[in-house]
């Protein structure tokens, strides 16, 4: 009992940092630029994350649209019971 109770508190853990240490290709472009000292390749790296962050621009803008059209098919007015 005490084995089983050990595996799910580590597999808890592993879970729970693996969630919050994610890492995307944009942190890493940032690092990547900041850390390179050739203009040229930071350059390449700046064209690279502005890219990326048109892409991530254009998926945002995809789904708040698509969460603003389902929210107008919602009902306005209120529920009432009836008695």
């Amino acid at each position: 009992m005490k084995a089983k109770k050990a595996l799910i508190f580590i597999f808890l853990i592993i879970l729970c940092t693996s969630s919050f240490s994610q890492s995307t290709k944009i942190d890493n472009l940032l690092l990547q630029i900041h850390e390179s000292k050739d203009s040229v390749e930071k350059k390449e790296l700046i064209n690279q994350l502005k890219e990326e962050l048109a892409t991530k621009n254009i998926k945002a803008q995809e789904e708040s649209n698509a969460i603003i059209k389902a929210k107008s098919k919602l009902p306005t007015k209120s529920f009432k019971i009836e008695k």
